[in-house]
């Protein structure tokens, strides 16, 4: 997936629940703050609606552990 001020956080977390935690990192606390609503708009629009100081470094984060996704095991 590629990560960019378009893609929303509903996007992110349907591919990989597990990026709540850079969310988290970022200041933005998705289980307490972000209803489905929020979870809809774009990132772009989050930086004014949450804690985001700086939306840019959390999408390169995003794309950083996207690119770093698990590899399969072998077996």
């Amino acid at each position: 997936m590629i990560i960019d001020r378009s893609a929303t956080v509903k996007q992110i977390l349907e591919v990989r629940p597990d990026a709540v935690k850079i969310l988290e990192q970022h200041g933005v606390d998705v289980l307490l703050e972000c209803d489905e609503s929020i979870q809809d708009c774009e990132l772009l629009l989050c930086d004014s609606m949450c804690h985001l100081d700086d939306v840019d470094a959390l999408i390169i984060y995003l794309q950083k552990f996207f690119d770093t996704a698990l590899e399969p095991t072998k077996s």
